[in-house]
């Protein structure tokens, strides 16, 4: 399950606003917005439709296949429960997945994106009575609190399904561990420590791009692959213990 909500490509009301008439990509602000709507539910169909196939053949396999059998991989029981569970896992995964995907289209075209970005600047001006000269600090820290109350959102949209898939899914096939205060601890320490991440590493995206002049795409490249080798070694040793 994955909600993806204010995760998802910025509409055309992102692109600069000095440069009404601009030209990207070759093409104007409303065809861009529309052209990645179009390629988002595209790639949605393509996915459905890869998962409705797998899906099919978890229906009809209700016995072990001979490669199965004869190498004695798995016996009946075993074979039985898992292709059950990936099953339930599947529609789960159709209904979910659905509603992760009118929810991303309904953001794009009632402008969430746009309102959580100018609700983030009227947060740090009016609510924590910050004041700066509307330079790039304004905007690495309106950046970061975009970033938190769209993690925040995301959190509690995707929670019913959470619940379902762990509490219900889970619990049906014996797979389920958890409490329902372990559930709510580990939701809490995840955003947590998002947020601990995301902080410094948009916080320095955003001064690189500022000061990386004409080469700021390779600057912003490498530091994200430094940024993604880095958690790969740190995350066994520190991050996964957390959870």
């Amino acid at each position: 399950m994955a909600t993806k909500g204010f995760s998802n490509v910025a509409p055309a009301a992102f692109v600069p606003q000095q440069v009404p008439t601009s030209i990207v990509l070759g093409m104007t602000p409303d065809c861009l917005f529309w052209s990645v709507l179009t390629f988002m539910w595209v790639v949605y169909f393509w996915d459905t439709y890869l998962s409705y196939r797998q899906r099919q053949v978890l229906r009809s396999a209700v016995e072990r296949p001979p490669e199965i059998l004869n190498e004695g991989i798995m016996n009946e029981e075993t074979f039985t429960k898992a292709r059950l569970y990936n099953l339930d896992r599947s529609v789960f995964g159709f209904w979910s997945s659905l509603y992760s995907e009118v929810e991303s289209t309904f953001i794009l075209l009632l402008g969430g994106l746009p309102f959580l970005w100018n609700f983030s600047q009227v947060f740090i001006t009016d609510y924590l009575g910050f004041q700066f000269n509307r330079g790039i600090w304004f905007q690495i820290v309106q950046s970061n609190i975009f970033i938190i109350f769209a993690m925040l959102f995301s959190v509690i949209t995707g929670l019913p399904w959470s619940l379902y898939s762990t509490f219900i899914i889970e619990e049906r096939h014996g797979f389920n561990k958890q409490t329902l205060g372990f559930f709510v601890k580990d939701k809490i320490k995840g955003l947590l420590v998002g947020t601990a991440l995301s902080i410094p590493i948009i916080s320095t995206l955003i001064y690189i791009i500022h000061i990386g002049g004409d080469y700021f795409v390779i600057y912003a490249w490498l530091f994200s692959c430094a940024i993604s080798l880095f958690i790969v070694f740190i995350y066994a040793d520190f991050i996964a213990p957390l959870f």
